[in-house]
């Protein structure tokens, strides 16, 4: 992450007089800076010393400490807040730049002291800001929201706007790269919010652009061509010509993504335009990629053969190694679509050679899997199997890399929800202590009263009686109050080991259930390459068989899996929308034939539902498909399978489906927790199929997260009836 550190003061207007005959970038012209000391002192000195120090940022940081220590003894010799805090501010910059972070947060907060005290919320914020940027880069994610919170106080305090949408742009930058794209939404529209109240016009553009990749990125494209859209209007308003370029190129992706082709190819043709107009390379080469890319989706290879070399061109000319990289991996996937092996090797041998150089892992990723896939159609598996071992290799580092994202999310949410709790604890406590307070010393002058008073005793009594019982029914609320919030702290806690089991049955499948496909594929594979000559035309089917059935079942895990950690993290995106149950139903009896036809099981409908019901068509095809999936696997060979479709008879207004099997059936004690976490564990069908466990608590989760129900009905050795509803429309 670059540096950019709040350091608001500037060289007084004598020293600006003193020094006309300089350079007016005095900042950057040390010796000039250093001739001025003889002739300053005070806080004008201490500035003057803080700009040597600034100027030796990039180039000598310990001579740059060195000046902001001699800026911290003029500083002190001065006396002032003002000096005194521009002076530690100066010396937290310098040591956060050395890395040196415990001592740059000690003379943050120093500054913080004078600053506060002297009043100015300019620099005051300067100083959170800087404090944000230090937790930042020590991957402290909540400490350094709060702070870059508090310096957007003050900014607004100080009416410095640009400032205070500086400050929430880098909370933008946080969540955005903790995969937070909601929270990253909520204070971009903040952003806009500022904008439009204070007429900052020349951001709007690239709050609207910002907002536009956030929808883009949560696949809601309706809302990015919307902002895209805004965020153009504004750069043509200002005649911003690389601004309505990017806008160009933006709007074509999101038509592209929309499958809106001839309307991507107009919007990426414009893009082009302009950035040959502007002569920006980058921009150039960006739009031939795009436009070949769009090509290749049509199947007009000739066409993005052509605008691939166009753009590879360009980056080649101003040397842009992933640019480059990328596009020889788009140029090798044409012809391998075209069949032409030998330039489809020639350029992915090129792209080898500048693999060291790329950082994006997901482009080093695709050139493994375009050679795995090269070396598959030229028959040689070995290099095939070596490339695919190192294409997983980096998907697991790009999926560890999301997992991270995910993990620190969930931990930053954790943190500020139990930051509160401690804070309230804390209240609820001094309130406390300040009502046992008002007792003691409610009760001494009521003994004093009592000492003065002997006539009125009677009275004294009476009211001391009535004073205790209000302060007792006070403190009893405010100990219910206090078992309230243990209650809460509890239930966070439940809900931490919640957490804790699901990371635990995530760890044991892919120690255990991935484990088993992969000692398959190994196996036989293995036992082909040493054995080839020697076996039986049959054994080589049978062996090859047995890969092709590991695979796909290692695939069907993997997916499964997927979308059980997508529901635990909260991105998948629900889209209820009204449609028919039976098309959804056949087309997932059409995709699972094969397998019941392998044991010769019949599957029957019965639809006697004429309603359409309102819910996540995707989500529900996924319900669907495991539950028939795991009929067909628990049923024996020769069985059969009875889907029904109908008005539930439980729930009033509600569409049930019930999936009926005559197969094994389900023990009483796995029925009570079938669709729970720690029950969930993956059983051998009645062919020996495999799977993870996953399958009925994802179906769980997506039914319940449709407004519907899901039960079983069971009797082992008589087979199983699976039930789930849905509202209907």
């Amino acid at each position: 992450m670059n540096r950019t550190f709040k350091n608001t003061s500037a060289l007084f207007a004598l020293v600006l007089l003193a020094t006309a005959v300089f350079s007016q970038t005095i900042s950057t012209n040390i010796d000039s800076l250093k001739n001025l000391l003889h002739t300053t002192n005070g806080i004008r000195k201490v500035n003057l010393l803080k700009e040597i120090s600034v100027s030796f940022w990039n180039s000598n940081i310990d001579s740059s400490i060195y000046y902001a220590e001699k800026a911290l003894l003029e500083a002190k010799k001065d006396g002032s807040d003002a000096a005194l805090g521009e002076a530690y501010n100066n010396l937290g910059n310098a040591f956060a730049i050395k890395y040196k972070y415990d001592i740059a947060l000690k003379y943050y907060q120093k500054a913080l002291e004078h600053r506060e005290r002297n009043g100015n919320p300019t620099k005051i914020a300067d100083t959170y800001y800087n404090i944000g940027l230090l937790y930042r880069d020590q991957k402290k994610i909540n400490n350094a929201i709060v702070n870059f919170e508090t310096a957007a106080d003050y900014y607004s305090k100080a009416n410095d706007y640009e400032s205070q949408l500086d400050s929430y742009n880098r909370i933008i930058s946080i969540y955005t790269d903790i995969n937070n794209k909601n929270k990253a939404l909520e204070y971009s529209f903040k952003t806009l919010s500022i904008a439009n109240a204070h007429n900052l016009d020349d951001k709007k553009a690239n709050i609207y652009n910002r907002i536009g990749s956030l929808n883009r990125l949560l696949k809601n494209f309706d809302l990015a061509e919307k902002y895209y859209s805004l965020a153009f209007k504004e750069w043509k308003k200002s005649n911003n010509l690389y601004g309505m370029q990017s806008a160009y190129n933006n709007l074509g992706i999101i038509y592209d993504e929309k499958g809106q082709v001839q309307k991507a190819l107009e919007y990426y043709n414009k893009s082009l335009e302009l950035a040959i107009k502007l002569k920006d390379s980058s921009g150039i080469a960006t739009a031939y990629n795009n436009i070949g890319y769009l090509n290749s989706s049509i199947k007009e290879y000739e066409s993005a053969l052509t605008n691939y070399y166009r753009s590879l061109k360009i980056s080649e000319a101003t040397n842009q190694k992933d640019a480059i990289f990328n596009t020889l991996n788009n140029i090798a996937a044409i012809y391998l679509k075209k069949n032409n092996l030998t330039l489809a090797q020639k350029t992915l041998k090129r792209a080898l050679t500048l693999i060291k150089d790329v950082k994006e892992i997901s482009y080093k990723l695709e050139t493994h899997q375009l050679l795995s896939e090269l070396y598959r159609k030229k028959g040689d598996f070995k290099k095939a199997y070596y490339h695919k071992n190192i294409e997983l290799a980096y998907t697991d580092s790009l999926y560890t890399q999301q997992q991270i994202a995910s993990i620190t999310e969930m931990q930053t949410r954790y943190e500020t929800e139990a930051k509160e709790k401690e804070i309230e604890l804390l209240k609820k406590d001094v309130e406390l202590k300040e009502l046992q307070y008002k007792q003691q010393k409610n009760v001494q002058q009521v003994l004093i009263s009592l000492t003065l008073l002997l006539a009125i005793i009677f009275i004294g009594t009476t009211l001391v009686l009535y004073i205790i019982r209000k302060k007792n029914r006070q403190l009893a609320e405010k100990n219910k109050e206090l078992n309230i919030i243990n209650t809460k702290l509890k239930e966070s806690e439940a809900n931490l080991k919640e957490l804790n089991l699901t990371k635990d049955k995530l760890f044991t499948i892919i120690a255990h259930d991935l484990k088993n496909p992969f000692n398959a594929l190994i196996g036989f594979s293995d036992i082909l390459e040493r054995n080839y000559h020697h076996l039986t035309d049959n054994e080589k089917k049978e062996y090859i068989s047995v890969i092709s059935e590991s695979s796909k079942n290692l695939y069907k895990l993997l997916d499964n899996l997927l979308q059980w950690t997508r529901t635990q993290t909260g991105s998948i995106n629900y889209i209820p929308e009204i449609f028919k149950l039976e098309p959804i139903i056949n087309q997932e009896i059409s995709t699972l034939s094969a397998n019941a036809e392998k044991k010769n099981i019949v599957i029957k409908t019965n639809y006697n539902l004429n309603k359409s019901v309102f819910a996540d068509k995707n989500s529900i095809a996924t319900v669907i498909r495991n539950l028939l999936s795991n009929a067909i696997k628990f049923t024996d060979i020769g069985g059969k399978v009875e889907v029904t479709l109908r008005e539930s008879t439980e729930e009033p207004k509600k569409a049930e489906v019930i999936i009926k099997d005559s197969g094994v059936g389900i023990s009483k004690e796995d029925l009570d927790k079938i669709f729970l976490l720690d029950g969930s564990h993956s059983t051998k069908g009645t062919a020996n199929e495999s799977g993870t466990g996953l399958g009925l608590l994802l179906c769980h989760e997506f039914v319940t997260k449709n407004n519907g129900k899901i039960w079983v009905k069971s009797t082992r050795g008589k087979g199983s009836e699976f039930h789930f509803t849905l509202p209907t429309a």
